[in-house]
């Protein structure tokens, strides 16, 4: 819904003032319009469990031995 009301919008106001606005990204915005979803990012309380996961699965080893 934003980015279809950005999309209505452009000619009225700066795509960046828009989208920082609204709390979106200009590349979510252009993945949007070329048909495609935005990125998924990973939140950062996700990432940390895939780090703590494979740390474990490794044995806990870090660097070269």
């Amino acid at each position: 819904m934003k980015y279809a009301w950005v999309d209505k919008q452009r000619g009225h106001y700066p795509l960046d003032a828009m989208c920082a606005a609204l709390s979106i990204s200009a590349s979510g915005f252009f993945s949007w319009r070329r048909g495609g979803q935005a990125s998924k990012r990973l939140t950062d309380t996700q990432l940390l469990t895939l780090i703590k996961a494979l740390h474990a699965e490794i044995k806990a080893a870090y660097g070269w031995p």
